[in-house]
């Protein structure tokens, strides 16, 4: 079942962070808190957090979304539409305010790092605005109880995590781009809702090849730029290519003209029967009928 608008599961992921971020700014903790994580990360170990932190990067995410494309319309186009808002809200947002990373705060040696030797831009993490534009699609816009709402939140934050845990950004930034992602999900749903787009037409059709070529793309390129997370990333192109290709196969149009065909053909049978079939009910029901009389002069 599908949450309700006015369910928490709709505006309390959004409220929660924005409370964080209150509290984080009026406190003054936001350095604090980064080295206390940033610390506490080396506990699960740094090649989980890099393959962690890969699920964030916006082609991995478009890429991830190509399954549902016949199946789940709705998530598809909304996971697009979250895509373009979530960009948006990143990029403009960096324009605007320049954070220095934590890289150019403290010395190498004062936090674990492993990531790009990123030292501008850090606000807002497009990581976590990814992570949570999948995350926010896939609780408010598919049926499910509550561990299959739980379960992508858990992912979407482990995601968000990893930024801070490699030492990239700001406990503020993943915040705000948690924020941003779910915001990008409610849109794209809200906006499927009243537009009612399907993928089996040519719209479809061509994102879906797009996404195929991104797909395709990351199976050779080292896009994410970390190589031990190089495997991961072409398993998940590789899966999510097959699996979108075979989606998409199953909605061409030879398909339609298949089912066509075996209806004309089945009418065509019927047509047939149907010439043939009064006389054939006619000795039927005069049988029947003699039957009757015959049972009659028997009994009397």
């Amino acid at each position: 079942m599908r949450a309700p608008l006015h369910s928490a599961w709709i505006w309390l992921p959004p409220a929660a962070a924005i409370a964080a971020i209150g509290l984080i700014l009026a406190t003054g903790a936001n350095h604090a808190l980064f080295l206390l994580l940033n610390r506490a990360g080396g506990l699960l170990g740094v090649e989980a957090w890099l393959r962690l932190t890969m699920l964030g990067d916006g082609a991995i995410a478009l890429v991830m979304v190509l399954p549902g494309i016949r199946r789940a319309p709705r998530c598809f186009w909304a996971a697009l539409v979250a895509a373009v808002f979530a960009g948006l809200w990143t990029q403009v947002t960096k324009q605007f305010i320049d954070v220095p990373r934590p890289l150019a705060v403290f010395g190498a040696g004062e936090f674990f790092h492993a990531g790009p030797a990123y030292r501008q831009v850090s606000f807002p993490s497009g990581h976590a605005a990814a992570a949570f534009a999948l995350a926010g699609i896939g609780v408010m816009g598919m049926d499910g109880g509550r561990l299959a709402r739980a379960l992508p939140m858990l992912v979407a934050t482990l995601v968000a995590l990893s930024r801070i845990m490699i030492g990239v950004h700001w406990p503020v930034d993943v915040l705000w781009g948690m924020v941003g992602g779910w915001i990008g999900a409610w849109a794209g749903l809200a906006l499927h809702g009243r537009c009612g787009w399907r993928t089996s037409g040519a719209g479809g059709v061509l994102a879906g090849l797009l996404l195929l070529a991104t797909a395709a793309s990351l199976l050779v390129s080292p896009h994410i730029g970390i190589p031990s997370a190089m495997p991961l990333q072409r398993l998940i192109a590789g899966a999510c290519f097959v699996w979108g290709a075979w989606e998409m196969a199953a909605m061409l149009p030879w398909r339609a003209w298949s089912r066509r065909r075996r209806l004309r053909r089945l009418r065509g049978g019927r047509l047939a029967a149907n010439r043939h079939g009064p006389p054939v009910a006619a000795a039927d029901a005069k049988g029947a009928e003699t039957r009757v009389i015959e049972r009659r002069a028997a009994d009397g």
